[in-house]
């Protein structure tokens, strides 16, 4: 993949102008529901580029009422690293998405410019009120150091729920995933597998194998994931090839 330099400057500006220092705040339901299928999972499944365009808006938005500004369609493609010629059809197409199913709406900004006002991620259309007791701490080098762009909408939907699974963890290998809990991230089988390997293949995480279960109950043979953290803390190798599944 090319060095996308007009999308890691056009990025650059934004997270400047979001003054963030270290994470981005999500709730739980958008990462992990019982209820009803969490929103990244959501996005995802719709088009990856709705994911990426909804978590750069949100990653904008530092204080209520939680408006950014609505940028034109162009600057939009430029942000996401779209084509030229088909990006700002599809970036505009995206952003109906999203008011369309209540997770944006138009506002205005404090100097009375156009904003895009960010509601509640469960699609009620109520506001954003914050995080509440229970978030998900995003490293902000997932946008500084251009990770967003380099990874793929399912990949970094996987991310969001290593980043749940693994929180406060303190293992050196990582946590289990049980197969109640997977379904609570709302992700398949395939795009799990596919994420999963992807991430590892751009150097984000480590699986390792174990048991898991207690002698009580059956014990079965589990992935344990750790995230590399500190690996995102650089830029993606960008001449490195696009991974694939194999």
């Amino acid at each position: 993949m090319d060095v996308p330099s007009e999308a890691i400057e056009a990025l650059g500006r934004a997270t400047d102008k979001s003054k963030r220092k270290s994470t981005v705040a999500l709730p739980i339901a958008y990462v992990k529901r019982a209820d009803a299928t969490p929103t990244a999972a959501r996005l995802v499944q719709s088009h990856e580029l709705r994911l990426k365009l909804h978590m750069t808006l949100v990653m904008q938005a530092t204080s209520a009422p939680f408006t950014v500004p609505d940028r034109p369609t162009q600057s939009l493609a430029r942000l996401l690293n779209l084509p030229s010629d088909s990006g700002p059809r599809r970036a505009n197409d995206a952003k109906r998405w999203l008011r369309k199913h209540e997770l944006i709406t138009p506002g205005k900004l404090p100097d009375g410019k156009p904003g895009l006002l960010l509601l509640h991620p469960d699609g009620s259309g109520k506001t954003w009120e914050g995080n509440g007791n229970r978030w998900v701490g995003v490293p902000f080098t997932l946008w500084t150091n251009g990770w967003i762009l380099r990874l793929s909408g399912r990949a970094i939907a996987a991310l969001l729920a290593l980043l749940e699974l693994n929180g406060g963890s303190k293992h050196d290998d990582g946590e289990f995933m049980d197969g109640h809990r997977k379904k609570q991230y709302g992700l398949s089988d395939d795009t799990w597998t596919r994420a999963t390997k992807e991430l590892e293949y751009y150097g984000l995480l480590r699986m390792t194998e174990g048991y898991w279960g207690d002698d009580e109950f059956e014990r079965r043979k589990r992935k344990r994931y750790f995230v590399i953290r500190d690996a995102l803390d650089t830029p993606p190798d960008w001449a490195k090839p696009d991974f694939t599944v194999t």
